[in-house]
């Protein structure tokens, strides 16, 4: 079955890299997006897919109101995730996930072949660069960029299950004891920060993302990793389709996904509630995952879910 990309998510590649000067045609900007279409949506990707690359661009729209160059960002965003490798091998080397440092070189090869200018690539390659271990500078466009890749930590509860889960599979070369050890290392590495996100209108994500993880913390500490089931194997929908590449796809038109979904900048799934409804302390965030988590821990049909990627 092929794989559907929203028109909007290519003509907006497109759109950014003329905004941004781009000499190269209409159709290679294109062709782009559609071969990091191709990457984004490896099988292999359980979490860090096509849906976190469309949910970190419109978590960037959302914060467009704070930001200087919103081409930049949606294209740095685009490459962000593209050098990814979960492989036993990268897991042995230390490197598993995206590799951040890589995947600003390959933008910077990629955009200098669609003949953007080069100091605009240079722009791109340091916002790509500025996600490494999350640590954004005084640049607003990098803070901007940090605060909607990490907006998944303030997910509501059984949303952050759901993105551990991901992570858990995604991550399936890893060892329970590994995975639990790294994972937690993450997880307290995060909650030392003073802050985990730095524009104004992400501050306000901040409580529910420490409650989050807090809770995920306290589970991880209860682990008794001898107890645990073997690590995932790949379920039907990670198994590799035939025929990956750009001719897999089909792109839909913005008539035929009217009716289903909204262009970006529309809806952000992890914009703050008022605090009227946030409601979730940290002992009910705590409740949900224990029983939540500890299901997954334990059920026969599920296996062990607690981490995430390259928020070091």
């Amino acid at each position: 079955m092929a794989e559907t990309i929203p028109a909007w998510l290519i003509s907006g590649f497109a759109r950014a890299c003329a905004n941004l000067g781009a000499s190269a045609s209409r159709e290679a900007e294109e062709q782009q997006a559609r071969d990091l279409a191709t990457v984004w949506s490896a099988p292999e990707r359980c979490f860090h897919n096509l849906t976190h690359l469309k949910d970190t661009l419109e978590n960037v729209d959302f914060l467009a109101e704070q930001a200087r160059d919103i081409d930049a960002l949606h294209l740095a965003v685009w490459f962000h995730g593209a050098v990814f490798d979960v492989s036993e091998a990268a897991v042995e080397r230390s490197e598993g996930g995206i590799n951040i440092m890589e995947s600003a070189k390959l933008a910077q090869n990629r955009l200098t072949f669609l003949g953007l200018p080069p100091e605009k690539v240079d722009t791109i390659v340091a916002l790509i660069e500025s996600l490494y271990r999350h640590k954004a500078t005084e640049d607003i466009d990098s803070q901007v960029l940090c605060d909607a890749d990490l907006a998944i930590l303030s997910a509501d509860p059984e949303e952050y299950l759901d993105y551990l889960q991901a992570i858990r599979e995604e991550y399936r070369a890893y060892s329970n004891e590994r995975f639990v050890e790294t994972r937690l290392e993450i997880v307290e590495s995060l909650l030392a920060r003073p802050q985990l996100f730095y524009t104004h209108t992400a501050a306000t994500w901040e409580e529910q993302a420490r409650e989050n993880l807090l809770a995920e913390q306290s589970r991880l500490h209860k682990v008794n990793v001898s107890e645990l089931p073997p690590p995932p194997e790949p379920s039907a929908s990670t198994l590799p389709a035939p025929g990956l590449d750009s001719g897999s796809f089909e792109v839909i038109s913005e008539a035929d996904e009217a009716e289903d979904s909204k262009i970006a900048g529309d809806i952000n799934p992890y914009a703050p509630t008022d605090e009227a409804d946030l409601g979730s302390t940290l002992e009910n965030v705590e409740e949900v995952m224990d029983t939540l988590v500890m299901k997954a821990l334990k059920s026969d049909e599920m296996t062990i879910k607690p981490m995430s990627d390259n928020a070091q």
